[in-house]
């Protein structure tokens, strides 16, 4: 009966053991994939970073030019809180998709006002419309073709066009 009970305890130790050692590698195996597959910042654009108060907290925020997934995109991360905010780089924004492969260039906005284009249903450009801005914001886009701006909003990041 000693032995059996010796045994019974030893498989469950071993299997114990083997659990852990499973879950360990997990974890290993999901860090290095954060690695690879995360956030990366990256020199695509000049500046590297942009810092302003995007959302008006009274804290300074900052703009990441990254790619994730080889996808090119802005990490905005709010100073006050450490939350952060991914456009592009895998995930839809606005008009400019989900890969920023086409801004060229980007910059600090500090205007009150800027102006939106509008487009009709079928797409054709129908005017534009004034946009106030009440915090700093930032502009994405090519100098041939346009952009947009990127303000803060009612508690999120929106895309303002600005031409085609």
């Amino acid at each position: 009966m000693i032995k059996k009970s010796l045994c019974f305890i030893a498989l469950v130790v071993l299997c114990s053991c083997e659990q852990q050692e499973s879950k360990l590698e997990a974890a290993t195996t999901e860090a290095e994939q954060t690695k690879t597959e995360g956030s990366t910042e990256a020199s695509w654009l000049n500046p590297e970073y942009l810092t302003a108060d995007f959302n008006g907290d009274g804290h300074s925020d900052t703009a990441f030019a990254v790619i994730i997934n080889n996808k090119k995109g802005i990490r905005i991360k709010h100073g006050n809180t450490n939350e952060e905010f991914v456009i592009g780089a895998g995930k839809d924004f606005g008009n400019g998709g989900d890969d920023f492969y086409w801004v060229k260039n980007w910059n600090i906005v500090t205007d009150s006002m800027t102006y939106e284009v509008t487009f009709m249903e079928e797409g054709d450009i129908d005017g534009s419309r004034d946009i106030k801005l009440e915090h700093p914001a930032f502009y994405i886009g090519t100098e041939e073709e346009g952009g947009a701006t990127v303000a803060w909003k009612e508690g999120k990041y929106v895309w303002i066009h600005q031409a085609d």
